[in-house]
């Protein structure tokens, strides 16, 4: 069965991602039109938000802006995820070379998470943005992490997904994936075409675990033709930068033991 999101909560978090995605201060009248939320009750939203002390509110603009508080909330959760690695300098490196949408992902229960997407300027990129989640056998990311996992853990979350996707024809063959996972394996990497469009495709591989146990992917995606054509020279940038990260994440580690070490 879906799970649907409390409403209050839900429209709290879409009021925080309208500025994220604005960054500016915003009206009243254009945060319930743009998210189409009755006027009274974004009224009372909005003033909430304020006497917490998440937004701040301008009487001579009439505007709302967020405050330092909510970056506060966030601002440790990024060495949480990504540890000390330079996981930047890997999805600008591996954007510059192909030209193509990158994008960090991790599990989030029985789901794929996108948490640092970079896309192209040119008009043949597929359009997905952060925070996006998808059922985990539905995403090349999400197939990668399926395949670090044993055979029967694979089985207990597929019978978690196809109960939460109900009767939808898109339910997942268990057997079926388990073949799927069982060639990542081999090659290393996944390759799903119709993602998350029909004339899309997507590469994804594993990424280093971060010292907090996190397991994130890089995937690279586009339109189907275009990642077909440059699939070969794709995979090489991707293999070459997944092991920079590696070897920077190991020389970090290494000093950050000798440093201990000098400390007793």
């Amino acid at each position: 069965m879906r799970r649907d999101p409390i409403k209050s909560s839900a429209r709290t978090l879409e009021v925080l991602e309208l500025f994220q995605e604005q960054r500016r201060p915003l009206r009243l009248t254009y945060i319930f039109e743009k998210l189409g939320y009755p006027q009274s009750s974004t009224t009372t939203l909005l003033k909430s938000m304020v006497v917490l002390g998440y937004l701040n509110y301008d009487r001579a603009s009439r505007t709302y802006f967020p405050t330092p508080r909510v970056a506060a909330l966030g601002d440790w959760v990024n060495h949480h995820l990504f540890g000390a690695g330079d996981i930047d300098r890997l999805l600008n490196t591996i954007f510059e070379q192909t030209n193509e949408t990158v994008v960090i992902s991790s599990q989030n229960d029985i789901f794929i998470q996108h948490l640092r997407i970079l896309q192209p300027s040119h008009p043949h990129k597929i359009a997905i943005t952060e925070g996006t989640m998808r059922v985990l056998p539905h995403s090349p990311a999400g197939l990668v992490l399926m395949s670090q996992m044993p055979p029967k853990a694979v089985d207990k979350l597929c019978r978690h997904i196809n109960a939460y996707l109900g009767g939808a024809s898109d339910r997942i063959d268990i057997p079926q994936l388990q073949t799927q996972l069982d060639w990542i394996r081999r090659e290393g990497y996944s390759l799903l075409a119709a993602f998350p469009f029909p004339n899309a495709a997507a590469i994804a591989m594993p990424l280093p675990t971060t010292p907090r146990g996190v397991q994130l992917t890089l995937g690279v995606g586009g339109l189907n033709s275009r990642i077909a054509r440059k699939k070969t020279e794709i995979l090489e940038m991707m293999r070459a930068g997944v092991a920079a990260y590696e070897r920077g994440l190991q020389a970090l580690n290494t000093e950050t033991w000798s440093e201990a070490e000098d400390h007793h």
